[in-house]
Parts: structure tokens; sequence; C-alpha cells
């Protein structure tokens, strides 16, 4: 299994993306920065958060609102294309990434680049596409991918919701998440 998961790593960082412009370079750090953390720790989110130690964390209150009720910790991650948050839950083997600001239309041609094309001893399958209304964040389009050995209980659950309106409070949630059946 940890072949597996040093595949995906490789897969992970081999993934092409190149946009010119603003608008792209926030969906390429986006991207970038949930590739390098999110993706590629989450068999060792342990590690991800002994790396992230000695960076400042969000104060608890507003550390709360990317936790999604779940105690953990959340990390500014200071980037010249854009504001950005990384968020670890401690009770679930989640980690997920937040963009104030991004091209919604890249991050998701990005994301489905990464997640539609497991390494070739797993099983891809997709779980939701759906469009939604939000009071927060007006229209929201999410996506959910699984990866999975066949018969395995462990299964890797790729989650990516964008909001494509200039005045949502966030426009790009993605997630990574080691869940059993």
């Amino acid at each position: 299994m940890r072949q597996t998961f040093t595949a995906i790593a490789i897969l992970l960082f081999t993934v092409g993306i190149s946009h010119a412009g603003e608008a792209e370079d926030q969906a390429n750090s986006f991207i970038n920065i949930y590739a390098s953390t999110c993706l590629k720790h989450i068999t060792e989110l342990d590690s991800l958060r002994t790396k992230l130690k000695s960076a400042p964390k969000l104060p608890e209150e507003k550390a709360a609102h990317f936790l999604t009720s779940h105690a953990g910790d959340a990390w500014p991650v200071p980037n010249k294309h854009g504001l950005f948050v990384i968020a670890i839950p401690l009770d679930i083997n989640m980690c997920m990434v937040y963009a104030r600001r991004a091209d919604t239309t890249i991050v998701e041609s990005s994301f489905k680049q990464i997640v539609e094309k497991a390494p070739r001893q797993l099983d891809t399958k997709m779980l939701i596409d759906e469009h939604r209304n939000t009071d927060a964040n007006g229209p929201t389009h999410t996506m959910s991918y699984e990866w999975s050995v066949k018969d395995a209980p462990r299964k890797m659950l790729f989650t990516l919701t964008t909001a494509n309106s200039t005045t949502a409070q966030l426009q790009v949630m993605g997630s990574a998440a080691l869940t059993r059946e």
C-alpha cells in the first residue's frame, strides 16, 4: 500500500499546469499548495503537521472557520498570488486548502487532471458532481472522486468546491481524506 501512495505523490508532481495571468496564477498557486500539502501527505498527516509546526497558526477562533466544527489547526499560506489557508482537523484523517480568490475554471480543470487519472493499481470513481446555491458563496460546484484498491477498506477521497461569485467569502476549497468502509 505504501508503494501506491508513493506513486500518487509522483503522479501529483508530474501533472503539467501552466497558465498565464493573475487569475491563472491564483488558480495554479491553489493547486500547487493543495498537491504539495494535502495530496502529498494524505497518508502521513502527522508529518505535515510537523513540517508546519514552525509556521504561524491562525488563532483558534479564526481557525474554527476552516476546520468545519472539528478541533485542529489552520495555517495561513503566504503567497504573492492570493490568500490561502491549510486546515488539518485532529479527529479525522483530512486535510483542506482554501483560496479566497482563484479562477474556478482553471482550478476545476487542474483538479480533474489530477484526480481522474489515479495510478494504475488504483480504481477511480466519481462520487459527486453537483451544483447548489448557497447563502454565503452563491452558486457552488462540488466534485468528489475516490481512489481505491479493490476490496481494500481504506479509500482516498478528493473533493473540490468552487464558487464563481466575486462576492463569495471563499471561492475554492479542496480536501483530501482517508476513509474507511
